[in-house]
């Protein structure tokens, strides 16, 4: 198969949230992502989109050339099994692993062999995987 060739980068990553607080507290303050922009999303818009006819308010965060559009919608629910997730590398695995045990986030561990995968899990659900630089 023959494809154009054309250079890409990734812009964002939208995810889904319940709650702007909790929202704020997971990606600003746990995970020190800076919230650059709040915006509402119009009934209009959202309706062609998303096939969602309603206001829906959206939070960016922002850090290290990522960004996400954060989705505050209460009663969009994440489907089960949801195997959505977005990647991270960190330069220290273990100090998140740390702070996500005292600020009570959850932390996910899977091995198979000689292989651990880690995930964390925001306030509504959503998987973060992580990993070391």
């Amino acid at each position: 198969m023959n494809y154009v060739q054309y250079s890409m980068i990734l812009n964002h990553v939208g995810i889904i949230n319940g709650n702007p607080e909790q929202a704020e507290l997971f990606y600003k303050d746990f995970l020190k992502f800076e919230k650059t922009r709040e915006f509402i999303l119009s009934p209009e818009l959202s309706g062609q989109l998303f096939d969602l006819s309603r206001e829906i308010s959206v939070l960016v965060f922002e850090r290290d050339g990522i960004k996400l559009e954060v989705f505050i919608c209460p009663e969009c629910r994440l489907p089960t099994p949801d195997l959505s997730h977005i990647g991270l590398y960190l330069d220290d695995l273990s100090t998140i692993v740390e702070q996500a045990r005292v600020a009570g986030v959850q932390h996910i561990i899977g091995k198979t062999g000689e292989k651990t995968v880690h995930f964390i899990r925001d306030f509504y659900g959503n998987l973060i995987e992580i990993k070391q630089k």
